[in-house]
């Protein structure tokens, strides 16, 4: 009996968990950082960016976040402990791309109730639709780029799930022969293989993308920015003060009224910098420290001696707010109310937007 349980149970289970692990292996196509990286790809968009990472989940709300980073909107949340929906403010004379509209449309929908806040249960399940039709849109284009190849490698997954399925059968059989004859080395011999094939099926991807030769330079780019996000603070400033990090600290924008600030301009300089970074903190899920150093960061600059700094470190704190207030930033999406403009009435679709905000 034990025999049997090995060669019938335990080997084909073994074979499949091991090739479960192979196809997590393949479908994660890891690439090296050959440098550090400060600044998102060139040309490219969060929600882009997020399939590049398969960071899907996370795509919608860090978008959402880094349109609050370009002051294009505003999130308000509702009373501590309320886990209200978010209210979502367009900010008088915002422009808005293509993308960024259809990210708003994908997010709110056509339908508004007339109110900021929106309660109805069956809304979820709508947004959930809408939000997988723009990710399905989205990876179309990187398709049609050439980054990504046009379908997804599904075979893997299916093969294995049905093997593992098949392989509880015959366990289930052995755990019922083991039980009547009291074989207790064959019982725990498939019981072994039962966990086995448990774990293979959670183990293995359902589908990946594979990733075309033209996506490995995004993906090493971003592979770079996430170890410029993680790295020690000390690994940080000694980039930023590199010949690279010296031209790229240039590129934040700082208010020219700021320009002779001194040191304070140097600040602002990395906190832009930093502050352009959030969103893809929350793509790589390094979204609470990331806040949580630009929350130093801002209380350094409300210390300085300028008569105001405007909105420059309030959003960080916005952010922050709506991101306790449903939870996880996985769920910013998921809670958000009505889209309203800055009177508060609320904005009805793609047309309001650009006839309101356009240009």
């Amino acid at each position: 009996m034990l025999t049997a349980a090995v060669l019938l149970a335990v080997v084909p289970a073994g074979i499949i968990l091991v090739l479960g692990l192979v196809a997590r292996v393949v479908a994660a196509q890891r690439v090296n950082a050959p440098i550090v990286q400060y600044t998102p790809p060139r040309g490219s968009t969060v929600f882009r960016d997020a399939l590049l990472v398969d960071a899907d989940r996370r795509a919608p709300s860090a978008a959402l976040i880094d349109l609050a980073v370009k002051r294009k909107v505003r999130l308000i949340a509702g009373a501590p402990g309320t886990r209200e929906p978010i209210g979502v403010e367009l900010v008088d004379g915002a422009v808005l791309t293509v993308d960024e509209t259809a990210l708003l449309e994908m997010l709110f929908g056509p339908e508004h109730t007339g109110t900021r806040l929106r309660r109805f249960s069956a809304d979820r399940r709508a947004l959930a639709g809408r939000l997988k039709t723009l990710l399905l849109n989205t990876e179309h284009a990187l398709a049609r780029d050439g980054l990504i190849a046009e379908r997804r490698v599904t075979w893997p997954g299916t093969t294995l799930t049905v093997l593992a399925y098949l392989g509880m059968l015959v366990e289930g059989l052995f755990l019922v022969f083991a039980l009547i004859g009291g074989e207790l080395s064959a019982l725990i011999a498939t019981l072994i293989a039962l966990a086995a094939t448990i774990a293979t099926i959670f183990i293995t991807p359902a589908w990946w993308r594979r990733y075309l030769p033209a996506a490995t330079p995004i993906r090493e780019h971003l592979a770079g920015l996430r170890r410029y996000l993680e790295v020690a603070e000390a690994d940080r400033l000694r980039a930023l003060q590199s010949p690279s990090g010296a031209e790229l600290r240039s590129d934040a924008a700082v208010p020219p009224s700021y320009a002779d600030a001194g040191e304070t301009s140097a600040s602002l300089a990395r906190f832009h910098l930093n502050e352009r970074l959030l969103p893809y903190a929350v793509l790589f899920g390094l979204e609470r420290e990331w806040i949580a150093k630009l929350k130093l960061e801002a209380e350094t600059l409300s210390h300085t001696n300028l008569d105001t700094l405007g909105d420059l470190v309030e959003v960080t704190a916005d952010i922050a707010i709506a991101i306790d207030a449903v939870g996880s930033v996985v769920e910013l999406t998921s809670a958000v109310g009505d889209l309203v403009d800055g009177a508060g009435s609320v904005v009805e679709g793609v047309g309001g937007i650009f006839e309101t905000f356009g240009s």
